[in-house]
């Protein structure tokens, strides 16, 4: 028997296995097919020597960190938790799970390095203005999937947003006043000053 180790590899798991790396790899990855014979042998294979993978590794290999990133610039008022419980709602159940990280780009710094982005998630909502106009630019031209929530996207970027709709909803609230309650701009005036 082996001696166990701390640094026991995918290639060793391939060797104690009797199979190739990427058979190891497609197992662990799940995506690809291995016979349950094979899957059992590795099964057994992995715990006796304690094998984990090493999600860094498996997320060079896969190009993915099944992580979505949501960026907000403050997380200090009662807007934000069930904003916050929706957002991780949907990505747990798409299979997810979500870094959540505060962050604002200020628009005169030489160093705007977010600290989620391509390098650590493989998509990102950014709240507000969160991000400049310049690094929402930036991600579009990596092709790096981004949901705007609350501001809309810089001119000619078709970056997904979803905001509230104001404009119509002002209009209808004081279309009501007027219609309604018959209240004018010089009532309000007057009310101010009261």
């Amino acid at each position: 028997m082996t001696k166990k180790s701390t640094s026991f590899t995918i290639r060793d798991v391939a060797r104690e296995a009797n199979v190739s790396v990427a058979t190891v790899s497609r197992y662990i990855n799940h995506n690809g097919s291995v016979s349950a014979e094979t899957g059992e042998r590795l099964e057994k294979v992995m715990t006796e020597f304690q094998f984990v993978p090493h999600s860094g590794a498996r997320q060079l290999a896969t190009r993915k960190t099944h992580l979505i990133g949501l960026l907000l610039t403050n997380m200090h008022n009662d807007f934000f938790m069930p904003m916050l419980n929706g957002v991780e709602s949907a990505v747990r159940e798409n299979g997810y799970n979500l870094i959540v990280a505060t962050y604002l780009a200020k628009p005169n710094s030489d160093d705007n390095r977010s600290p989620i982005g391509p390098h650590n998630t493989d998509g990102m909502v950014i709240f507000a203005n969160s991000l400049l106009d310049k690094q929402l630019k930036q991600l579009y031209k990596k092709n790096f999937p981004v949901v705007l929530m609350h501001r809309t996207a810089p001119e000619g970027l078709p970056i997904p947003s979803v905001t509230v709709e104001n404009k119509t909803s002002t209009t209808r609230m004081i279309d009501h006043l007027i219609e309604v309650h018959g209240k004018r701009q010089s009532d309000c005036l007057a009310t101010r000053s009261a």
